[in-house]
């Protein structure tokens, strides 16, 4: 691995995510050519959306590839500013579907926002330096924007969301070396808080119960019916592309939020084996990139965005299986939505960059005496000796 990286950027990252693109292609078409049909559209309606988001993906993957990604840490609060202004703009004057303002000028400001706010985070903790102990730094400066993420994502709602940020942010924190009490301290403070907010919004608390006692909320339980038994009729071999039953009017959006359960159907076991598979390379080669990363941004950069990407990957496949309750999470690079294709391709393009020998040599960053390797040995002495003073 060592020496794949010494040659350029992490190849093994790249593949799996064009990979399941190209998977995501079948998907997208199998699972919303009968809704098309229904709503008296060509059956290649949403493939050809789904083509032309693919194409402006590969754009931002290459662009990102080809940006230094010490551009991201010079304008963080930029990223982020224009997320939490485009996420105001869809509360205001965005629309609402189901119940949640999440959308304007048909895209998700919420994608934005997270690279913003992962761009924003990482950059605070990689200037802490020898105070990254300190409760300020630790704790007190990345709390701000996630504060602020938080509030807006809460009054979408956008729950499932809001969930993803907190644990990245507790994923970086872990990585950078935060005092355990500290992180103790804002999980036990999470947990109550996430759960009265899951039970304030009536959706929200309608799901929450759904999951929890489905027999008795059956018409909001419907999708996690449905997606279950949709996995279970896949078998280990599935009933074969475009076969499958569950997609014909009996699962909601089952070419954006419930895609794992359609893999499931008519690719079965096999088929989801083999998403699984490409999605844990893909997180492999990730941490990899953090921990090859020649300075503390590069790794924080890459932690945050792999955990990011697994996140999104264990909610959408944990709704379909009836370990999560039902929430609006696309599956990256498989589900038919434009902005999470097209910025989780770019976070693979940022992390392709991270990981070029020739890349951040410009950032500039505080010296530790004492870097935290932690268990997850993502830090090096000898990756700052060349930054010190």
């Amino acid at each position: 691995m060592v020496s794949a990286q010494n040659k350029g950027s992490n190849k093994l990252l790249l593949l799996p995510a064009v990979l399941l693109m190209v998977l995501g292609i079948v998907i997208v078409y199998t699972a919303s050519a009968p809704l098309a049909e229904r709503l008296g559209l060509s059956t290649e309606y949403y493939l050809l959306s789904h083509l032309k988001k693919v194409l402006v993906a590969i754009a931002a993957l290459v662009f990102c590839y080809l940006l230094d990604y010490s551009a991201w840490k010079k304008f963080a609060r930029v990223f982020f500013a224009v997320g939490v202004i485009l996420t105001i703009a869809a509360l205001v004057s965005g629309t609402s579907v189901k119940g949640a303002s999440r959308w304007i000028w048909g895209i998700q400001p919420s994608e934005i926002l997270k690279l913003g706010f992962i761009t924003m985070v990482c950059a605070k903790l990689s200037d802490a330096g020898d105070e990254i102990k300190t409760l300020r730094c630790s704790i007190i400066q990345p709390a701000v924007p996630f504060v602020i993420s938080a509030v807006l994502l809460a009054l979408q709602p956008n729950m499932s969301m809001l969930i993803l940020f907190a644990l990245v942010l507790l994923a970086v924190l872990f990585a950078a070396g935060a005092r355990g009490k500290y992180l103790l301290i804002c999980i036990c403070s999470a947990i109550p808080v996430g759960i009265g907010g899951l039970m304030y919004k009536a959706h929200s608390s309608k799901r929450l119960l759904a999951f929890l006692h489905p027999e008795e909320h059956a018409e909001s339980a419907f999708q996690l019916m449905h997606s279950q038994q949709a996995l279970g009729n896949g078998g280990l071999f599935g009933t074969g592309v475009g076969m499958g039953m569950q997609k014909l009017g009996y699962l909601p959006e089952a070419h954006k939020d419930v895609v794992f359960s359609v893999i499931g159907e008519e690719f079965g076991f096999v088929g989801t084996f083999i998403v699984m598979i490409l999605f844990a390379t893909l997180f492999w080669q990730g941490f990899n990139v953090a921990r090859s990363s020649s300075s503390r941004f590069g790794k924080y950069m890459a932690v945050a965005i792999t955990f990011s990407l697994f996140c999104n990957f264990m909610i959408h496949t944990c709704v379909c299986t009836g370990l999560f309750p039902t929430t609006g999470q696309p599956l990256p690079f498989l589900s038919f939505g434009g902005t999470n294709l097209i910025f989780s391709s770019a976070m693979i393009g940022v992390m392709l960059n991270i990981s070029k020998p020739t890349s951040g040599r410009t950032i500039r960053e505080p010296f530790m005496n004492n870097t935290v390797s932690l268990n997850i040995n993502f830090m090096k002495k000898t990756d700052y000796a060349r930054r010190g003073a």
